[in-house]
């Protein structure tokens, strides 16, 4: 169970109708950040810059959407440290972890030898 400190006041029959607009609130910003990020995204695609920058923005993007809606409507932000720290850990490594694979795959790629070459 969360340790959100209204959990209680928002699931019981008698909760005030503020702590649900509040929520709703926090919903619809996160839901508007989202979709400015989307567009932000899109503007970085279309920008004349080298690749590997336009990825870097994409890929810090992406992470960026990934924390609001891991933490706002997956509700990661209510519970306790540990889980925030079980569920934050995987990132860098996910990261390494492609790094990795891309540096293979390019020394695969400049090893392989054209037949027209």
């Amino acid at each position: 169970m969360s340790d959100h400190p209204h959990a209680a006041v928002i699931h019981s029959a008698d909760a005030p109708p503020d702590a649900h607009a509040n929520h709703r609130r926090d919903y619809f910003r996160i839901f508007w950040a989202l979709g400015i990020l989307t567009i932000i995204e899109i503007w970085f695609a279309t920008l004349k810059i080298d690749r590997r920058a336009v990825a870097a923005l994409l890929v810090g993007a992406a992470v960026t959407k990934a924390a609001l809606v891991g933490l706002y409507y997956m509700h990661l932000k209510y519970e306790k440290r540990s889980l925030l720290w079980l569920a934050a850990v995987p990132f860098p490594l996910a990261g390494l972890y492609a790094a990795f694979l891309m540096l293979d795959a390019h020394n695969i790629i400049r090893a392989i030898t054209l037949p027209w070459k």
